[in-house]
Parts: C-alpha cells; sequence; structure tokens
C-alpha cells in the first residue's frame, strides 16, 4: 500500500486497497515478533534502487521505524491491512512519533517468498505508486517494521510498513 501527505499543500496522494478488517481475540498482539533482519535486508534493498536512480539514500530513522513497528504489529493483532487504523490516520500516527512536512507509507504483507525482503520490495517496485513513494527524492528518511505472525489464516505472515518522511 501506498500513501503520501504533505501539510499546507494542494498534494495528496493516497492509494488504498483494503482488506475487510476483522475483530481478533484479546493478546494477538504479543503473537507478533519482529525480524529486523529483515528490516535491515529491505533498508539496504532500497537503498540499492536509489542509487540505481542516482538519488541519495534513505537515513534510518529510529522515530519511523517506532511508527512502522506500531502499524505493522497493530494490522497483525486486529486483522486489518489498511494505511489507516480504525482509530487514527497514517499521517497521524507517523507525526505522533516524527514532525515531518511530507510523510508517505507503503505497506505490504505475504508468506513465503511475498514474505521475504526481496519478494515486498519486488511487490512495491512492480507498482507506480508505491514506486512513486521511493522514488520521491524529497522522502529522505525511513523507517521499517517487519513483523511476523498469522494474518487471514496463514501463520508466519509477515506484515511491513515503510514509513517515510523528508
Amino acid at each position: 500500500m501506498v500513501g503520501a501527505v504533505q501539510r499546507k499543500s494542494v498534494l495528496s496522494l493516497v492509494v488504498l486497497v483494503c482488506l475487510l478488517a476483522l475483530p481478533t481475540a484479546a493478546g494477538a498482539r504479543s503473537q507478533a515478533s519482529y525480524r529486523s533482519s529483515s528490516e535491515r535486508t529491505v533498508f539496504q534493498l532500497l537503498n540499492d534502487i536509489r542509487r540505481q536512480h542516482h538519488l541519495p539514500p534513505f537515513t534510518l530513522s529510529t522515530a519511523l521505524r517506532s511508527a512502522a513497528r506500531e502499524h505493522s504489529s497493530d494490522m497483525l493483532a486486529r486483522q486489518y491491512f489498511e494505511h489507516n487504523a480504525p482509530n487514527e490516520t497514517f499521517d497521524h500516527r507517523i507525526r505522533r512519533h516524527l514532525d515531518s512536512t511530507l510523510v508517505g507509507e507503503n505497506i505490504a504483507w505475504g508468506t513465503g517468498n511475498y514474505g521475504t525482503p526481496e519478494g515486498i520490495v519486488s511487490l512495491w517496485m512492480h507498482s507506480a505508486p508505491h514506486r512513486r513513494i521511493i522514488l520521491m527524492r524529497s522522502l529522505k528518511r525511513i523507517g521499517l517494521g517487519v513483523a511476523v505472525g498469522s494474518f487471514e489464516g496463514s501463520p508466519g505472515a509477515a506484515m511491513a510498513t515503510a514509513d517515510f518522511a523528508a
């Protein structure tokens, strides 16, 4: 999924493909675990792509990582797949962690090859809106959250969120 919001501007890019949000049992959040090695690999792959397009690499932001991890684990816990949580828009969530004039977000989930860092990045790069966010020169910082848990009946699903800021 992809989205970008710029404050005080007519520019607003939000593309959403939504799945029905389903309630889950209490304690689902504790069943998710993070894959920091996957987060590092996605970061490296995205920076390789930016270099190939003559763009400066992203810098890691711990604040954006917190926002991204929060969202990935929340999507697993509440079994939904959207930029906006049931109680908060993605740009408000990101800006709770870091103030920026421009923010963006890509989300993905998958199992098997689609749940690997390479699979996630490939899915994003083969989608024009996701690719646009990754190649946006004005987005300079990134935080990644790759959580693993059960999603839509698939155990071991990787839920990935990439949060970006100027």
